[in-house]
């Protein structure tokens, strides 16, 4: 819009008054007139992991059948805010080779409507989902089952050591759950907001030890990027950089997905397990 709505002394003129304030102010200032994106490390309320995750990124290692061969138990995360939001759902892996290390893969949906009501960023969830990262689903409830099959085949893998969820945001999912065998003892209920705080922290903690790798998907960089840090008394509670347009759902899994992994869990043992067992018999 240069010469249009906007000239250059009036973009010079703000472009000054960025730098007086600096951080948030000059990054988006570079997002929303020059069209460069904000980066992982520019917002000075950022969470402390985002200056650690790009480079503990292992695209080598991408791929749910990747960390279901080189891991020896799993845990799961998930967290949805409704039919406004993404449905996010993390799984870490404790590698066998490196019995200390930790792999992320991450997998979301959304719902059609969240396209129509969210137009702003409606092209790059489209892309997530070209990146296989993200699946747009046309019906109610189908993000649900699909997940749910997920969570049968790491559960038929043996290797399952945990399913964490937000209890206040459980009913629905629960019944998917149910739907595929799952009993509700099955599920763990890990508490949101600022009684996170420990599982922030062992995240924040790993990417800064080399002991937390993810298999870099571009949705997590912007869900990153996403993420506010705030001070609650002695702990931090981490939100959305802005409501309705900036997702966090599933770096939430995550840590819900951590919560259950730092528990030292044992795998499930499962149908594949059972036939491994019978081969070598």
């Amino acid at each position: 819009n240069l010469g249009a709505s906007v000239d250059t002394k009036t973009l010079l003129g703000m472009l000054h008054k960025a730098k007086s304030k600096g951080g948030e102010a000059l990054a988006e200032f570079y997002a929303k007139h020059l069209n460069v994106e904000i980066g992982l490390n520019l917002r000075n309320d950022r969470w402390a992991g985002a200056d650690l995750w790009e480079a503990q990124g292992r695209p080598e290692m991408a791929g749910l059948d990747y960390l279901l061969e080189n891991c020896d138990v799993v845990t799961t995360g998930i967290d949805g805010g409704g039919l406004d939001d993404l449905l996010g759902f993390a799984v870490i892996g404790r590698l066998k080779s490196l019995p200390d290390s930790w792999l992320v893969w991450f997998k979301a949906w959304a719902n059609q409507i969240v396209l129509e009501r969210r137009k702003q960023i409606a092209p790059l969830l489209l892309d997530f989902q070209k990146a296989g990262d993200l699946t747009v689903v046309e019906n109610v409830g189908e993000e649900h089952d699909q997940l749910a099959e997920l969570l049968v085949r790491l559960r038929d893998s043996g290797k399952l050591g945990g399913i964490g969820l937000d209890p206040w945001r459980s009913s629905v999912i629960l019944n998917a759950l149910n739907g595929h065998g799952f009993a509700d003892d099955d599920v763990t209920g890990v508490a949101q907001g600022a009684r996170l705080y420990d599982d922030i922290d062992m995240a924040e903690q790993r990417l800064g030890a080399g002991s937390l790798y993810h298999s870099n998907q571009p949705m997590m960089a912007w869900c990153v990027a996403n993420a506010k840090a705030e001070r609650r008394g002695n702990s931090i509670l981490i939100t959305k950089q802005s409501a309705g347009i900036a997702k966090i759902d599933p770096l939430i899994a995550m840590f819900c997905a951590v919560n259950l992994m730092r528990q030292n869990p044992e795998p499930s043992g499962g149908l594949d397990a059972f036939l491994n067992d019978i081969v070598i018999a």
